[in-house]
């Protein structure tokens, strides 16, 4: 708050703060007065409304028996029509009790007629001996509202028809304020006399509005409630006309009470406000002399902060010079300096990433929005650019971080080369680029490049393989081949959004590094719609809402001729999509907390399903895959065992297959790991043996049970006479280092053959069956042990 401002508003407080008490005391007084003074005039309107009708009533009453007495005994009443014509009352007539036959009326046409039944019996319902009695509102036969008063005698039933016209004009007699009004209701609190002629011709109930629930208990008083029909709240007196039970009320907005106060105290309102004009002149003039120099130093200070850059104080401005002002002013000069500094410091601390000198994801994201929010046509649109660098952990694992730092330092320099010579060349200026090419960081092994103009998909391509061959220079710092896998999203064909690129470009880069890695991808819808977070996200999801299930494919004995193992595999009952096979997502849990989950799954339902297999006396094992990060992950193998002892399951019916993936991660952990499962009593196999790199020397120390040899060497073998000595060979060796082998994949009678004929000691693939839910499979199986079984299942003379 200014010293102006503070000065002033302690003159206001001292001047206006008794005013203001005695104003909002006077304006509370004015309305309870006020309340008290609407509550006693609506009562008192009420009971005359009230009073009114209840003479009315009596009218009615007599001359209704005046006239049916007149007419049972054969009279003709006419001398009182004018009467009944002035009281509303527009028929009278004697209807015999049971034929509901007219046998006396006041309009002679109407003698003999017969009322309808549902009047009849209506009649029947309301008449009494000892008195008239009146009916709700209701539906003359002419369509206009009205009243039934009816009386029960020897023969006949005595009514006469009453329109409500007189309800009507007697509430629109009583009007005051600007909605003030009367409203008149039946014993049922049905509407007679309203402002809405809507709510009159279709008798609406307004039994739940609560001054009409008191008044059909013949309570009188004064009320406040809620009026649907003004939509707001109103204030009612009200009370009943006790033979028919007609309740009147007579509503005003409570609005209209505090309107009309606040007009009787503008005359208060407009002394304070004068007197407030007069305290604020006073204050001003007192207080200009006290603030003027301090004013001048925050205006100073404040242009400062609005040009964000911190800018230097004269201590000699105003036309009076203070020597603490002047101190002050020194002080604050000297704090700039060393603030334009630090602030110099922060800001490439927080806008750059600290191993590459690179902007950061903040960066980035501050770059980009003006230019994606103006990238509203293809003319000024251009690409996002994710690049992966490949094997970047094992990198820190073999050769150390320092190692991972000079190779993210010698991407990011070649990166900002290739962006750099992209501005600087003559091509991009023609394709209306009006942003340099951004190249930043966002984490761990992951780059992205901005930029604009590159609109064409050939100039887009061109670029990508720029990036990629720079990427893949070997570099003089660290001796090792680098490679990237490189994905790319385009603005605003694929998005506008930061995010929504980003994404975009992260599911090419998967597509890239699922196809080989070092390669590029171009982002099409074609590829998929969720990036890797997205499905490691909803696969946790999935396993949480039971989602996932497993199918089994059998593995044969060559021997026997018999199934011995069945192989568990995973599917996923997607809501959205359907069954997805493990191919389309598993690659995008590699090294995730997801795998570790799933594999935990995994193992659990095998040994749930494997007890539904025993049940059905099927004597076997299940394999189950686990990932290579999760095999050498601490605690697997207690894991592993806490989940066997909770289901009670016995270690030698389950096999783990991991693939040789795990022995590059992490070698010593996974012999350990080896070690311990044969230990305890697990098989253990190597899974697609063949498809990698496969290292023998490793293989010889290995504890390994099964070797099962990948699909692809054995398609090859029947074609390629050096891929079938590999595979003799690899038979050969691992028989003599006491290892069963697994021919996978096999599809036609001629590869189980040939793989039989070569030694493999199990088959499994299609040809025996695709792979099947626990209980197909043990129908399967149950087919097996008959005649109808697969061919190749007939029984040899070695077991596994």
């Amino acid at each position: 708050m200014k010293i102006r401002s503070y000065l002033v508003f302690c003159f206001l407080v001292a001047a206006l703060l008794p005013t203001l008490i005695f104003s909002v005391w006077s304006y509370r007084d004015a309305v309870s007065r006020e309340i008290e003074e609407v509550e006693d005039r609506h009562l008192l309107l009420a009971r005359k409304a009230a009073a009114t009708l209840e003479r009315y009533h009596q009218d009615l009453v007599t001359s209704f028996e005046t006239v049916h007495t007149q007419l049972a005994q054969g009279e003709n009443p006419e001398d009182l029509a004018g009467l009944l014509y002035r009281l509303n009352m527009c028929c009278v007539q004697l209807t015999d009790k049971i034929a509901g036959r007219v046998d006396h009326s006041l309009d002679p046409s109407d003698i003999g007629k017969r009322i309808p039944p549902e009047t009849l019996a209506r009649l029947q319902s309301i008449a009494r001996t000892d008195a008239a009695v009146f009916s709700g509102i209701t539906a003359l036969p002419d369509g206009k509202n009205g009243f039934l008063v009816v009386r029960e005698l020897d023969r006949h039933y005595a009514f006469g028809l009453v329109s409500s016209e007189f309800f009507i004009d007697l509430g629109r007699s009583i009007v005051f304020g600007e909605k003030g009004h009367a409203a008149i209701v039946d014993r049922t609190g049905a509407v007679i006399a309203h402002p809405r002629a809507d709510w009159i011709s279709e008798r609406k109930v307004i039994a739940k509005v609560t001054p009409v629930a008191r008044m059909m208990k013949g309570e009188t008083g004064i009320e406040t409630f809620y009026s649907p029909a003004a939509d707001e709240d109103m204030i009612a007196g009200f009370t009943t006309v006790a033979g028919p039970g007609w309740g009147v009320m007579v509503p005003q907005p409570v609005a209209e009470i505090y309107d009309k106060v606040a007009q009787n105290q503008s005359s208060l309102f407009l002394i304070v406000t004068s007197a407030l004009l007069a305290t604020v002149l006073l204050g001003l003039i007192l207080a200009r002399s006290l603030s003027f120099p301090l004013e001048e130093l925050a205006r100073s200070m404040r242009a400062s902060a609005r040009n964000r850059r911190l800018s230097k104080v004269d201590p000699e401005n105003g036309p009076i010079r203070f020597k603490e002002i002047v101190d002050f002013c020194n002080s604050y000069n000297r704090m700039v300096t060393r603030m334009t500094k630090a602030g110099e410091q922060i800001q490439k601390l927080a806008y750059s990433d600290h191993v590459t000198g690179l902007p950061n994801r903040d960066h980035l994201q501050t770059v980009a929005e003006p230019i994606l929010t103006n990238a509203t046509s293809k003319e000024n649109g251009g690409i996002v650019v994710l690049i992966d660098l490949d094997n970047f952990k094992e990198i820190n694992d073999l050769h150390g971080h320092h190692a991972g730092d000079l190779h993210l330092m010698a991407c990011a320099r070649v990166l900002s080369e290739v962006a750099d010579k992209l501005h600087k060349s003559a091509d991009l200026s023609h394709l209306g680029a009006n942003a340099a090419p951004l190249v930043a960081r966002i984490g761990g092994d992951e780059f992205i490049m901005l930029v604009q103009g590159l609109t064409s998909e050939p100039d887009i391509q061109a670029f990508l393989n720029d990036v990629q061959l720079a990427v893949s220079e070997p570099s003089p710092e660290l001796s090792v081949t680098p490679s990237a896998s490189i994905g790319c999203a385009r603005f605003p064909l694929d998005g506008t959004d930061l995010e929504d690129l980003t994404k975009r470009a992260d599911i090419a880069m998967y597509h890239a590094k699922r196809a080989g890695k070092n390669r590029v991808q171009l982002y099409t819808p074609d590829i998929g719609t969720q990036s890797a977070a997205e499905t490691r996200r909803d696969l946790i999801e999935a396993i949480k809402k039971n989602q996932l299930y497993l199918e089994y494919q059998p593995k044969i004995c060559t021997r026997r001729r018999v199934v011995i193992s069945v192989e568990a595999l995973v599917r996923w009952n997607h809501p959205e999509f359907g069954c997805l096979l493990p191919d389309h997502w598993l690659p995008l849990l590699n090294g995730s907390h997801a795998m570790t989950r799933l594999g935990e799954w995994v193992i659990q339902q095998a040994m749930t399903d494997h007890a539904t297999l025993s049940a059905h006396g099927n004597d076997l094992w299940v394999a189950v895959n686990i990932g290579s990060n999760h095999f050498i992950a601490s605690g697997f193998v207690e894991t592993l065992e806490a989940i066997r002892a909770d289901l009670g399951f016995h270690s030698r019916h389950l096999e783990i297959e991991v693939t040789e993936d795990a022995l590059f991660t992490s070698e010593h952990r996974a012999f350990s790991t080896f070690a311990s499962l044969k230990d305890l009593g697990y098989k253990v196999s190597i899974d697609d043996f063949g498809s990698g790199y496969s290292n023998i020397t490793r293989l010889a120390r290995l504890p390994v049970d099964f070797l099962k040899i990948d699909h692809s060497l054995i398609a090859g073998a029947s074609k390629d006479p050096r891929i079938r000595t590999i595979l003799a060979s690899t038979i050969d060796m691992a028989g003599k280092l006491d290892c069963f082998t697994v021919a996978e994949g096999i599809e036609t009678q001629n590869q189980a053959d040939f793989a039989t004929h070569l030694g493999a000691d199990c088959l499994q693939g299609e040809f025996f069956t695709k792979s099947l839910p626990v209980n197909e499979l043990i129908d399967w199986l149950d087919v097996q042990k008959g005649p109808a079984g697969h061919l190749y299942l007939r029984p040899e003379s070695r077991a596994v």
